[in-house]
């Protein structure tokens, strides 16, 4: 008679639960679950120390499932071939790394959750720079330029950024 060893997973990641219950299940393990701590100290919890090469090895590859798993549920904003990590605050367009102001940063990141909206100068510079926009002045054209200019030198003159005359800004279309 073969024993089955059981082992209790405590995790809310409904991804890292599925892939340490795959790695464990395939070394003869039975798997039980609670979603956290608390529902977890409610279950006894039984384990044998018979085979512990085998658990530390399903383990390991169990950790790095959820490294792989954990990037896989980045934050990432795409646009045509521009995207932009809002974890890590990176930006890449066709697999090209941007050094972007902070500035250049927060403008990229608000078109690109709306993709489609004109953004008005005004809108820019409250949403970006978190103060009230008093008077007409170049600030939000220089860095504008600024972001157009990097994005055109990563993408052999292409053009990101559409300037809709009167109204302010958005992503240009594919053509543009």
């Amino acid at each position: 008679m073969q024993i089955a060893y059981k082992v209790f997973i405590i995790e809310e990641d409904g991804c890292m639960s599925e892939n340490i219950e795959a790695l464990l299940v395939q070394s003869g393990y039975v798997i039980n679950y609670a979603s956290t701590g608390l529902d977890g100290a409610k279950v006894e919890l039984l384990c044998s120390c018979e085979r512990p090469e085998a658990v530390d090895g399903a383990l390991e590859c169990a950790e790095r499932d959820i490294r792989h798993c954990r990037r896989s549920k980045a934050r990432i904003l795409t646009y045509r071939d521009l995207e932009l990590n809002l974890d890590t605050r990176e930006v890449t367009v066709r697999g090209v790394h941007l050094e972007l102001t902070a500035i250049e940063y927060g403008i990229l990141e608000m078109m690109l959750k709306s993709p489609s909206k004109v953004f008005s100068k005004i809108s820019i510079f409250e949403t970006v720079w978190g103060e009230t926009y008093y008077s007409e002045d170049n600030t939000v054209n220089v860095h504008m330029s600024n972001l157009r200019g990097k994005l055109r030198r990563a993408t052999e003159g292409q053009n990101y950024i559409q300037t809709i005359w009167g109204q302010g800004y958005r992503l240009a279309p594919e053509a543009a």
